[in-house]
Order: structure tokens, then sequence, then C-alpha cells
């Protein structure tokens, strides 16, 4: 499953090994947003073997923080029953904001591998 980057939703990826979740999340109907996200996991997120997910989001809204608990507590879940799941959760190193999100969201995984991964901001004129 792949949903492509809106002005206010971010670009999905999902698949059978891996999923990935970059840009902004503040989408006009989170239901409308959240549902086939959700639908495509529990389809494609094997029960057993090893699991991907890179999250590299620069603003997220409140009806989205729900979103993402979902989200997680869907991958815990499937940790806690045998499935190894690596959670990167990227952010822009000058970003304290999704730095403390993700260490929100850290602290209720027991059973995922949950990693802060700061990244450098390309400076102006660099090529990214």
């Amino acid at each position: 499953m792949e949903q492509a980057a809106t002005q206010r939703t971010p670009h999905i990826q999902i698949s059978d090994a891996a999923c990935r979740i970059v840009g902004e999340c503040y989408p006009e109907n989170i239901q409308e947003f959240s549902a086939p996200v959700m639908s495509s996991l529990r389809s494609l997120v094997p029960n057993s073997g090893e699991y991907r997910v890179e999250m590299e989001l620069f603003y997220f809204n409140s009806s989205s923080a729900k979103f993402l608990f979902d989200f997680f507590e869907f991958f815990e879940e499937k940790a806690a029953s045998g499935l190894a799941v690596k959670i990167n959760w990227n952010y822009r190193e000058d970003d304290d904001t999704m730095l403390e999100a993700g260490e929100d969201f850290a602290e209720d995984m027991e059973s995922c591998e949950f990693e802060l991964v700061g990244v450098e901001v390309p400076s102006e004129g660099e090529a990214e």
C-alpha cells in the first residue's frame, strides 16, 4: 500500500516487511486518513519475523496524535505476540518538539525496539 503525500498528510508506504511515514500529518478528517492505514497494517504486517517502521514527521496535530497512539499500540501488540518490531523515530536535530513527541511515544513501548534518530538538516545551498 502506498499513499502519496498531500499538503496535509504524509507519504505512507506499507509492505509485509516495513512501514514508512514521512511528512506532515494534520488531515481534515482523521478517520478518513487513518482507516485505510490501519486496515493495510492489519492485512500486511506479519505475525512473526522482523518488521521495520520508519517515522519522519515534521508536524502533527492533536487528532493525529491519537492516530499515532493507535498506530504504535498496534505494533506493540504485534511485538508482544512475537514479531520483532524496530521503530526508528527520525527527527530533525533542531526540532525539540518532535524529539519530545518521540520520547513520549517511546515511554509506552515495552515490546518494540524504539530508537530516536536525530537527522541533520542540510544547510541552504547544500545538496540533500
